[in-house]
C-alpha cells in the first residue's frame, strides 16, 4: 500500500498477492516510463538543454507548480495597503539588533525568528512594502512544490500534479501568498516536516530489513532540528509534531493487523500444502516510532524554554474570544478557505468524496496519505480549541493556516481518482472559477482590514506638493481605528517618505527606543509651545476615536486654523493653517 513504507530490496511476494505502490517507488514512473529512442538502444542521444532535462525530470512537477504558487502569490500584492499586523512586522524588523532584543522580552518573543529573519532581508532589500510581501510569496512557491513532493511520494503524480495546483488556489494560500507575516512560512514548513518525516519513517523500515542503518539516524535528527526551527518560527506547529504521533501510532496499529493477516495467510498455505512464496514479514513500525519520539522529545526539550517564556506574554492575545457555536464557521469557512463560502462548499464536497473513496477503497495507493494528512487537519485544529474553552482562548483561524496543504492534498484523491482526465480539468476549472472573485478581493487596495493607509500618505504627499518652498510643518498623530495601543504614527511608519521634513513634535519615545511596539507621545496641550515656528499642522487621526474638536480647540488657541479635511476609509486628515 501507498503508505510510510518502502519495499526490502530483493524480497518477493506471493503469487497469489499484487503488489501495489509504496513510497520505496514512485507509482507514476512505473505508469510513465521515459520514452526510448528511435534509434535504438545503443544509439547516441543528442544533448539536451538544461530546460528540456527539467521538464524529463521527475522534480519537474514540484517545480514549475511552485514558480507557478510564487507567481499566483506574488502578483498584484503591491495593491492593497499594510495594515496592523504588517506594521508590526515593519516596527520590530526595522529596529537594530539591540532594540530588537530588548524588545522580544517584553512583547513578540513568539515572532522573535520571523522578525529576525525580516531584519536580514531587509538588510539586502530595504523595506518597502512590496519587499515586506515578497518573501510570502516566494515560500508559498516553496511550500506548493514540496506539496507535489510529499504527495508523488504517498501516492502517485497525478495526484501530486491536482494537490498542488489546489494548494495554489486556496484562499488562504493566497491570502498568506500576499501578507507580510509569517503564516507562508508555518505551511512550508509544516509540509516540509511531514515530508521528512515521511523520509524517515521509510528509511528507518528499510534499514530494519536490509540489516544497515546509514543515514537512518540522520533523517530523524533532522526531524528533531525541523521540528525546533519551525517551533522558534511558529509555536503552533508543534501541534503539528503531536499530529505526527497519531500518524505513527495509527501505522503501528495497522502493521500489526497486517502482520496477523499474514501469519493466517502462512498458516493456510502450510495447511493446504500450496507451494508459495511469503511476503516479507510486514516491517515493524515501532522502530519507526521510536525514532519520531526521540526527535520530538529532543524538539520538545530544546523548545520548552522558548515556550515558557512566549506563554508568560499571553497577554498580546488577550483579544482572542473563547470558542462559541460560531467557532464551527471559523474552522470550515474561514480556516483554511479565508470566508469564501462558495469555495468553501466546493472544497468540503471534496474532501467528503475523498472519504467515500479511502472507504470503499477506489484509491488503494491513497491510504497511506489519508495516516498522514488527517492528523495533520483535525489534530492541531481540535487541540487549539480544546485548550481555548478550557484554558486561555488561543484559536484564531489564521494560526492554522499551515494545514492548507494537508487540505488540499486531501481534495486531490477525490479529483485523481477520476478516470478521465478532461473531468479532472473541469473540476480544476471550477475551482479556479470559485476564487477568483475571493482573489481579486484580496488584491483590492482595502482588502487587509479595510486599511487605507496608503491613500493617507499618497493625500498627505500630494497636498504638501502644493506648499510653498520653505513651509514649516507639523504633524499630530492621533488613534488608529481597532487598536488602541497604536496610533496613527503606524501611517508613517509604513509610508516614511509621506512625511519626511515633517515635526513630529508630540513624540515623546520613537517606538524602537521603547521596549514594546509603539512609541509614547506627549499630550498636545502640553507641547503647544512647539508649535511656534510651525506655518501647518496636520492631523491624522481614526474616524471613530474622533479627535477632531479637541485638536481644533487647542491649535486655535496658539492660532491655528481649520484649512482643508479629507474622509477616507476608517481615518480622518486635517490640515491647520496660521
Amino acid at each position: 500500500m501507498a503508505d510510510l513504507r518502502g519495499r526490502a530490496a530483493g524480497s518477493t511476494t506471493p503469487t497469489t498477492v499484487t503488489a501495489t505502490p509504496d513510497v520505496a517507488g514512485d507509482p507514476a514512473a512505473r505508469r510513465d516510463p521515459a520514452p526510448r529512442g528511435d534509434a535504438g538502444d545503443g544509439a547516441t542521444r543528442p544533448p539536451r538543454s538544461a530546460g528540456a532535462r527539467l521538464l524529463r525530470s521527475r522534480h519537474a512537477d514540484a517545480v514549475l507548480i511552485g514558480l507557478l504558487g510564487t507567481i499566483v502569490s506574488g502578483a498584484f500584492l503591491w495593491v492593497p495597503s499594510v495594515w496592523y499586523d504588517e506594521a508590526a512586522t515593519v516596527v520590530s524588523a526595522t529596529r537594530t539588533w539591540g532594540q530588537l532584543w530588548a524588545m522580544i522580552h517584553t512583547v513578540d518573543l513568539v515572532h522573535a525568528a520571523y522578525y529576525a529573519a525580516m531584519h536580514l532581508w531587509f538588510d539586502v532589500f530595504p523595506y518597502s512594502p512590496v519587499s515586506l510581501r515578497v518573501p510570502s510569496a516566494i515560500v508559498t512557491g516553496v511550500a506548493a512544490g514540496l506539496t507535489v513532493a510529499l504527495t508523488r511520494i504517498l501516492v502517485d503524480r497525478r495526484t501530486a500534479v491536482v494537490a498542488g495546483l489546489l494548494f495554489v488556489l486556496l484562499p488562504r494560500v493566497t491570502w498568506m501568498g500576499g501578507e507580510g507575516r509569517s503564516y507562508a512560512l508555518s505551511a512550508m514548513l509544516a509540509v516540509g516536516l511531514t515530508l521528512v518525516l515521511v523520509v524517515a519513517a521509510r528509511r528507518t523500515s528499510e534499514a530494519g530489513v536490509a540489516r544497515t542503518h546509514r543515514s537512518v539516524v540522520g533523517w530523524w535528527v533532522a526531524y528533531a532540528v525541523l521540528a525546533v526551527v519551525s517551533a522558534a518560527f511558529f509555536l503552533y506547529l508543534a501541534l503539528l509534531v503531536v499530529g505526527h504521533a497519531v500518524t505513527m501510532l495509527v501505522r503501528v496499529l495497522r502493521d500489526h493487523r497486517d502482520r496477523r493477516a499474514e501469519e493466517a495467510r502462512v498458516d493456510e498455505w502450510a495447511r493446504t500444502g500450496s507451494i508459495a512464496v511469503p511476503s516479507p514479514s510486514v516491517r515493524s513500525s515501532r522502530r519507526a516510532l521510536v525514532g519520531w519520539f526521540a526527535g520530538a522529545a529532543v524538539a520538545g526539550l530544546a523548545s520548552l524554554p522558548l515556550a515558557w517564556f512566549i506563554a508568560g506574554q499571553n497577554g498580546q492575545v488577550s483579544w482572542i474570544e473563547r470558542p462559541t457555536f460560531g467557532t464551527l464557521r471559523s474552522v470550515l469557512v474561514t480556516q483554511w478557505f479565508y470566508q469564501d463560502e462558495n469555495f468553501a462548499v466546493f472544497a468540503l464536497l471534496l474532501l467528503g468524496a475523498t472519504v467515500v473513496v479511502l472507504t470503499l477503497r477506489l484509491a488503494p495507493a491513497a491510504r497511506g496519505l489519508a495516516e498522514v494528512v488527517l492528523p495533520w487537519m483535525l489534530v492541531p485544529t481540535i487541540g487549539l480549541i480544546a485548550v481555548s474553552l478550557v484554558a486561555s482562548p488561543l484559536y484564531s483561524p489564521r494560526y492554522l493556516t499551515f494545514g492548507t496543504p494537508a487540505v488540499a492534498m486531501t481534495m486531490a484523491v477525490a479529483v485523481a481518482a477520476i478516470p478521465w482526465r478532461r473531468v479532472i480539468a473541469l473540476v480544476l476549472l471550477v475551482a479556479v472559477v470559485l476564487t477568483a472573485p475571493g482573489y481579486v478581493a484580496q488584491r483590492q487596495p482595502e482588502a487587509k482590514d479595510k486599511a487605507a493607509w496608503d491613500q493617507v500618505a499618497a493625500l498627505v504627499a500630494r497636498e504638501r506638493a502644493t506648499e510653498p518652498a520653505g513651509t514649516e510643518e507639523g504633524i499630530v498623530y492621533g488613534p488608529v481605528r481597532r487598536h488602541p495601543k497604536a496610533t496613527s504614527r503606524i501611517i508613517q511608519d509604513t509610508y516614511p517618505d509621506a512625511f519626511v521634513g515633517m515635526s513630529d513634535f508630540t513624540l515623546e519615545t520613537p517606538g524602537a527606543e521603547t521596549d514594546g511596539l509603539w512609541e509614547t507621545q506627549h499630550d498636545l496641550g502640553d507641547v503647544l509651545d512647539r508649535t511656534a515656528d510651525l506655518d501647518v499642522v496636520w492631523l491624522v487621526t481614526s474616524d471613530k476615536q474622533d479627535w477632531r474638536p479637541r485638536v481644533t480647540e487647542e491649535l486655535g488657541s496658539v492660532g491655528f486654523h481649520l484649512d482643508q479635511e479629507w474622509g477616507l476609509t476608517r481615518t480622518n486628515v486635517l490640515r491647520y493653517v496660521r
